[in-house]
């Protein structure tokens, strides 16, 4: 437990004498308000390891943050050390499309008493911020945001999220209750940090939330997300990167890896913006 015990004085929670929803709650909406999710470590080339102890370093040590399956495993690991009755769950990222996708990302189902929620602390800036009861067909308003799960005629699930600008729900992903393993896990990552058309490998991406605010980065864009409304603003230098790094997300970097991360993933696409703008004043 003097690893996991690091995480949980970091997020300053005390764990209660016996297994409680609301204790999932905080340690959920604390863990997300906290740890930035971000690909940085994809880009820059390094390693994704899933061993638990490298992960506690990396995001709780280091406050480097990381994708699902280094938040996700790290929660996963914690609640069932804690005694809680966890199942491991992988799901296909659709974000708005029906298409073939490999399962890449990991979440955690949670069993309390008679109920089953899902706890997922790695899905960027759409993530809930608290669980959301395994119960198809109902709204569950979190916060700001809206989500409910539905269930397909082939037995799996769709976590959606409404979407005021369109007015309608949103397919985050899906999932099945099939049995996973960490095996599992290892080939989405693989997929997710090495594959050359993964979404991970071609851009940048960051964001932190809790449940009055979100913050958010898509390559070349900044953007933030309270009171109903979304604002954005292009990252226009090296610099301008390497002081949000910092400051909204709390990575702290050499300046020379932001201007890395600048001129490959930001600079190309603030030159179409400024090509279409020159054409279209």
């Amino acid at each position: 437990m003097s690893d996991l015990q690091a995480y949980l004085d970091d997020l300053q929670l005390t764990v209660p004498t016996s297994q409680s929803l609301d204790f999932v709650c905080s340690l959920q909406s604390h863990h997300i308000a906290q740890y930035s999710f971000n690909n940085l470590a994809v880009l820059l080339g390094e390693d994704i390891s899933l061993n638990l102890s490298h992960i506690l370093d990396k995001i709780v040590i280091q406050g480097f943050g990381g994708y699902c399956f280094e938040h996700n495993k790290l929660a996963f690991e914690f609640l069932s050390h804690l005694g809680y009755d966890v199942r491991l769950v992988m799901a296909r990222v659709l974000n708005g499309q029906l298409l073939d996708r490999p399962r890449t990302h990991r979440i955690t189902l949670v069993s309390i008493q008679d109920d089953v929620y899902l706890v997922d602390m790695g899905f960027g800036a759409d993530c809930p911020t608290q669980p959301l009861r395994l119960e198809p067909d109902i709204e569950q308003t979190i916060a700001t945001d809206t989500y409910r799960i539905v269930k397909s005629a082939d037995g799996e699930f769709d976590l959606q999220i409404w979407k005021p600008q369109s007015k309608q729900f949103y397919t985050l992903y899906r999932f099945d209750l099939a049995h996973y393993t960490d095996e599992d896990c290892v080939l989405g990552n693989f997929y997710s940090s090495k594959h050359p058309k993964a979404v991970f490998v071609n851009n940048l991406v960051a964001s932190i939330k809790d449940d009055k605010r979100t913050a958010g980065i898509r390559n070349h864009v900044y953007f933030i997300r309270q009171n109903g409304t979304e604002t954005e603003c292009l990252i226009e230098s090296a610099e301008a990167l390497h002081k949000l790094l910092a400051e909204a997300f709390h990575i702290h970097v050499e300046s020379v890896i932001a201007e890395h991360l600048f001129d490959r993933f930001i600079a190309p696409k603030l030159a179409e913006v400024h090509a279409c703008n020159a054409i279209n004043p």
